[in-house]
């Protein structure tokens, strides 16, 4: 278990997770269970969800006024942040962020760093 602690602009936003685990298939299994962490000090919940429809594969930060999910869409993946687009990863695999708040670029740091790409992938293909 490992506690991720990610700075933006020299600690002006922070955000801290708990008990994350460093194996991906451990991670993938606990991600449905929930993380607990603070963003700047509010605590939020980081979870993900994988199905077969599409619809219903997603990465979640929820919190008292965070809300910023990840969805797969097409061929691409989307940021929404209270239900708007915000941002979207590109066939390059870069993100594209023209706007973006500290609880969007944090969501997105956790997702790349924890890896959780492949949970919003078709299980199908994902178990292959």
């Amino acid at each position: 278990m490992e506690s991720w602690t990610v700075s933006l602009r020299d600690g002006e936003a922070t955000l801290k997770v708990h008990r994350l685990v460093a194996d991906p298939l451990s991670l993938r299994w606990r991600i449905w269970k929930g993380f607990e962490g603070e963003a700047d000090g509010e605590a939020f919940r980081f979870t993900g969800t994988s199905a077969l429809r599409r619809s219903r594969r997603s990465v979640t930060y929820d919190g008292p006024t965070i809300d910023v999910r990840i969805v797969p869409r097409a061929f691409s993946l989307r940021l929404l942040e209270r239900g708007q687009e915000v941002g979207f990863r590109s066939f390059s695999n870069q993100w594209e962020l023209p706007n973006p708040t500290d609880h969007a670029v944090l969501a997105v740091c956790l997702f790349e760093w924890a890896g959780l790409e492949d949970l919003l992938r078709t299980p199908v293909l994902r178990d292959l």
